[in-house]
């Protein structure tokens, strides 16, 4: 893992950068490896992909943010990413999978009612997700 972090920190390789991310994504789907991937610095590094201007490195950095917010201690570290996600998923196509991966990890962050009021000025926006969007998008 930490190479992996390594690796996605050092590369302006979109191609790799995707392949780690979905590789960090798999690893993260395994609770030890939450927290080892929170302790090697891996949340800020992943987060830092959200500021990529190529929309599948973004939705693969907004999946394995998905996959890490499932720990509560990674929730902390991950709320600051929530207004940048929320205006990502607002301007996103409608019913694309950078839109579909920023309302998963928005839901996986608003389970608990700590993060609720960071999106509260993004309301409009998922009603009308919910009225727009096709099924995957209503999910």
């Amino acid at each position: 893992l930490q190479k992996l972090i390594h690796l996605l920190q050092s590369t302006d390789d979109p191609l790799i950068q995707e392949q780690t991310l979905i590789t960090l994504s798999n690893s993260a789907a395994f609770s030890v490896n939450q927290d080892i991937i929170r302790n090697l610095g891996g949340l800020s590094i992943i987060g830092r992909m959200l500021s990529d201007c190529i929309p599948r490195v973004k939705e693969k950095a907004l999946n394995a943010l998905n996959n890490l917010s499932m720990n509560i201690t990674n929730q902390k570290e991950i709320q600051v990413y929530i207004t940048q996600v929320c205006k990502d998923t607002e301007s996103a196509s409608l019913n694309s999978d950078l839109q579909l991966a920023g309302l998963r990890l928005l839901t996986n962050m608003s389970v608990t009612s700590d993060y609720h009021h960071m999106m509260i000025n993004s309301i409009p926006c998922f009603l009308h997700l919910l009225s727009e969007g096709n099924e995957r998008t209503q999910v």
